[in-house]
């Protein structure tokens, strides 16, 4: 800690010394700082602080007698930010960990972790009786010192063999959720969540009804008198909504939307004070406090939305994980196809995963067919899929189209060999232009003539994949049924029969609308696996896997005579039917998948199969010649990558994340001094 300014000792009463994580502290200041503690000061109290003469808040971690500064020369924490301490010795471990985990500020993860404050709710929940809470569920005074960052690295136990059956009561309506097509991992996470504990990844079935999976769980871990938690990636979610029907109102908290702060520090108050049993939320919701945690589940654990863009920028996946881990409770991510970081846990045996038996998968997977369009004209969409539209809605139900984007799309390829038409001055993409003309958005460029395509020439270009307003203007002049283009979160649906124009963002955890789903078309499969991202096939596959089970479930999710035609119910359109996420969406072969991929990854050692850390800081601090000699044995580096103007990336690919993390640690404090705006990201979502 730097110099401060001298206070007035106090000479008749012994010293006590706070030691606090503070928000917005640089990194190089260390996890905590040293502040003189009066005598009613505890762990886990929030103060206000004085820092470099401004005034933020900060975390008591641990008061006791020791510092290694001038005692005179200690600054006195500023008010109580009030009197019930914020959290307790092991809360304020899981955030060091988190803090370690991902090489960030302790206080930058107290400031994600905890809500604002706001007075008037502790006020009208006192009045109502139920706050403060009993000094039990406060915390103690503790000295809660730098543990060892574990990252939930160690062998997760499973469940236990023999638990005693539970029969949930998940509604008047519902059946009990059958486990027996997901063989022994489905009987063992049914027991787990009895009363047991371990991490398990859950892969849906073809057409599964994922939110009575989830809410038979949560209903056994409930009747067993301990509590959940769920995460799910958006406001609108068939699981959240499932599982708040388990318990009385007063029980339940939803923090989903991003509720107001006075909302938001209610529910918080509520959760500190053990006065819910259920609480759901999206990724802010990681760190709510839960008292007696039985079952945490994170839904869909590879949607981006559940890495945090600010510093720490955790993902909620890894804090659930290892919240269970310590609480003793189930830790469970849901997937259609699991993440590269999930992946490598279930490899190396820290998960189990739970899927459906290869009979099942068998019975279940819709019928898909690649269409090329070799033998026909280049449309949007080919014959087949058109053909297959048609059927849906004369069947009743709805045809599904996925487009790749929202609007128009704007990004053009020559329509004879696919390949993109590229600006001659900077090598991006080329649109066309609102007037008509042609442009690109990189560099500015503009022209009246036509680009041409590099290997064909002149020629018809067309978008390398259409938005879902193009898609839906043309497939209306197609086919004579109602056309409804969808786009954002939980749109209005018409009732079936219809066909559906949908983008990612209204696709849900639940098929769309009152109806079934008779028939999906991917147009722009292609597209999506040509993005220049890591992820680009995990994340087709993954959707692709979402939409195209909805065709073997019924409007409330119930498998709807699965497996008893030959006709495709999938029309992919593709070039590259060969491609292997393709081919694992025909066969419904996650692990086939993965193995390709991992194969693909391997020459340069991509996650899975080591972990990725990503620098980024301004071109002048010439990362890469600074990384000479300061990486971990076996870190191999990736860049210098081109960000923004004036601005670069560094990937590290690592062996021993830990090992890195703390090799960086001297440079990082170096550019901290300085003022560099540096940022660190461990296991990104994008990697360039």
């Amino acid at each position: 800690m730097p110099p401060s300014a001298s206070e007035p000792a106090a000479h008749d009463a012994p010293l006590r010394v706070a030691h606090v994580a503070v928000e917005g502290a640089p990194l190089h200041l260390g996890d905590t700082l040293d502040y003189r503690a009066d005598a009613d000061l505890r762990v886990g109290h929030r103060v206000t602080l004085n820092l470099a003469g401004r005034t933020t808040r900060g975390l008591v971690t641990a008061v006791d007698t020791h510092t290694d500064l001038d005692p005179a020369r200690l600054r006195p924490v500023g008010r109580r930010l009030g009197d019930v301490p914020w959290t307790d010795a092991d809360g304020i471990d899981l955030l060091r960990w988190a803090a370690h985990r991902y090489g960030a500020p302790l206080g930058d993860v107290v400031r994600h972790a905890l809500p604002g404050r706001v007075v008037d709710e502790e006020r009208r929940a006192a009045e109502a009786g139920w706050w403060p809470p009993a000094p039990a569920d406060t915390g103690g005074e503790a000295d809660t010192g730098d543990e060892a960052d574990t990252g939930g690295e160690g062998r997760i136990a499973a469940a236990p063999d023999v638990v005693p059956d539970v029969v949930p009561d998940v509604g008047p309506s519902a059946p009990p959720f059958r486990w027996d097509p997901y063989g022994d991992g489905g009987a063992a996470l049914a027991r787990a969540a009895t009363d047991g504990h371990g991490a398990f990844l859950l892969r849906p079935a073809p057409g599964e009804d994922l939110a009575a999976a989830v809410a038979d769980l949560a209903a056994r871990t409930l009747a067993a008198g301990r509590s959940v938690l769920v995460l799910v990636p958006g406001p609108v979610s068939a699981v959240a909504d499932a599982v708040l029907t388990l318990a009385p109102a007063a029980d339940v908290l939803d923090l989903r939307g991003g509720p107001s702060a006075r909302l938001g520090y209610r529910g918080w108050l509520r959760a500190r004070a053990g006065r819910v049993r259920v609480v759901v939320g999206e990724r802010a919701a990681a760190f709510t406090p839960v008292v007696d945690l039985g079952l945490a589940v994170v839904v869909d654990e590879a949607d981006p939305t559940h890495k945090e863009r600010r510093s720490p920028r955790h993902h909620a996946r890894d804090v659930v994980l290892e919240r269970a881990r310590r609480a003793g409770a189930v830790g469970l991510c849901t997937a259609d196809v699991p993440s590269a970081r999930l992946r490598a846990l279930t490899e190396a045996g820290r998960v189990r995963t739970v899927a459906p038996t290869a009979a099942t998968v068998a019975a279940r997977r819709p019928v898909v067919r690649l269409e090329t369009g070799a033998l026909e004209a280049r449309a949007r969409i080919s014959r087949a899929g058109l053909r297959l539209l048609r059927e849906a809605v004369e069947d009743g139900g709805y045809g599904i189209v996925l487009a790749a984007r929202r609007g128009e799309g704007r990004a053009l390829v020559c329509t004879r060999c696919r390949d993109l038409v590229r600006c001659t001055s900077c090598r991006a993409s080329v649109a066309r232009a609102p007037d008509g003309g042609w442009w690109c958005a990189t560099c500015g460029a503009r022209s009246r003539r036509p680009p041409r395509c590099e290997r064909c020439g002149p020629g018809e270009l067309a978008p390398l994949a259409a938005g879902a307003e193009r898609l839906g203007t043309e497939l209306a002049r197609s086919l004579p049924v109602p056309v409804t283009v969808l786009e954002g979160h939980a749109p209005a649906v018409p009732p079936a029969p219809g066909v559906l124009v949908m983008t990612r963002g209204s696709v849900l955890d639940r098929p769309p609308g009152v109806g079934p789903v008779r028939g999906v078309v991917l147009p722009d499969v292609d597209g999506a696996l040509r993005r220049p991202t890591l992820d680009a096939a995990e994340d087709t596959l993954r959707l692709a896997f979402r939409v195209a089970g909805w065709t073997v479930g019924g409007p409330e999710g119930a498998p709807d005579t699965p497996g008893t035609s030959a006709d495709p119910r999938v029309v992919v359109e593709t070039r590259d039917p060969e491609h292997h996420a393709l081919a694992a969406l025909r066969t419904w072969d996650v692990d086939a998948f993965w193995s390709a991929e991992t194969a693909q990854r391997a020459p340069l050692g991509l996650p899975p199969l080591r972990t990725a850390v990503r620098l980024e800081a301004p071109t002048a601090e010439r990362l890469e010649e600074r990384l000479r000699g300061r990486l971990a044995p076996g870190d191999a580096v990736v860049g210098p990558l081109p960000l923004t103007a004036g601005r670069a990336a560094i990937l590290i690919l690592c062996e021993d994340r830990a090992a890195t993390l703390t090799a960086l640690r001297p440079l990082r404090d170096v550019l901290s001094r300085q003022g560099a705006d540096v940022r660190l990201d461990v296991d990104p979502v994008d990697l360039g």
